[in-house]
C-alpha cells in the first residue's frame, strides 16, 4: 500500500493540469483508495483512503484532512456495496472512478464554502472542474486498478481467485 500511495502521489504531482479540464489533475490517489475499497478489507481500504487524502492535501492548498474525509466517506460507501458491483470489470472501475472524482471535487468545494475560507468560484467553473475531474477519473481509475492488481498478483500479495 505504501508503495502504491507514494508512486501515485508522485505521478499525480508531476502530471500537468490542463485549463480546458478546469485545471484538474488525474486523481491517482483516489484511484488507489478505490482499488483498496474494491479488493481489500475495510480496514485496509479506510487506511489507504486516509493516507491518500493526507498526501493529496499535502500537495495542494487545501487544509489537511478535507480530502481524507471525502475519500473515507466514498471508500466506505464503495466497500459497503462492492458485493453488488462487477469488481473485476474495468468498465465498473472507470465509471465509479469518474463519479467519485467529480463528487470529490464538489465535496471539497462545498467544504471550503461552508467553512468560510473565502472561496468565491462561479458555478460554471465548478461544473467545468467537476467534468474535467470526471473525465480524468474515468481514464485514470482503470489504469491504476490494472497496475495495482498486476503488481499485487506478481508480488504474491493476492491470489487471482481472491479478487
Amino acid at each position: 500500500m505504501i508503495f502504491l500511495l507514494l508512486a501515485g502521489g508522485l505521478f499525480q504531482s508531476l502530471m500537468p493540469a490542463t485549463a480546458w479540464m478546469g485545471l484538474s489533475k488525474p486523481p491517482v490517489l483516489l484511484a488507489v483508495a478505490l482499488y483498496y475499497a474494491l479488493v481489500h478489507s475495510r480496514g485496509m481500504a479506510l487506511t489507504a483512503a486516509i493516507f491518500a487524502g493526507i498526501m493529496q492535501d499535502s500537495m495542494s492548498l487545501f487544509p489537511v484532512g478535507y480530502s481524507s474525509l471525502c475519500f473515507v466517506v466514498f471508500v466506505w460507501v464503495v466497500w459497503s456495496v462492492r458485493e453488488t458491483l462487477f469488481r473485476d470489470s474495468l468498465v465498473t472501475v472507470a465509471i465509479v472512478g469518474g463519479v467519485l472524482s467529480a463528487l470529490t471535487t464538489l465535496c471539497l468545494y462545498l467544504m471550503l464554502r461552508v467553512n468560510a475560507l473565502d472561496v468565491h468560484l462561479p458555478a460554471w467553473w465548478v461544473a467545468v472542474k467537476m467534468g474535467g475531474s470526471a473525465l480524468l477519473g474515468l481514464a485514470t481509475a482503470p489504469v491504476v486498478w490494472w497496475l495495482a492488481s498486476g503488481l499485487e498478483h506478481h508480488v504474491g500479495l493476492t491470489v487471482a481467485e481472491e479478487r
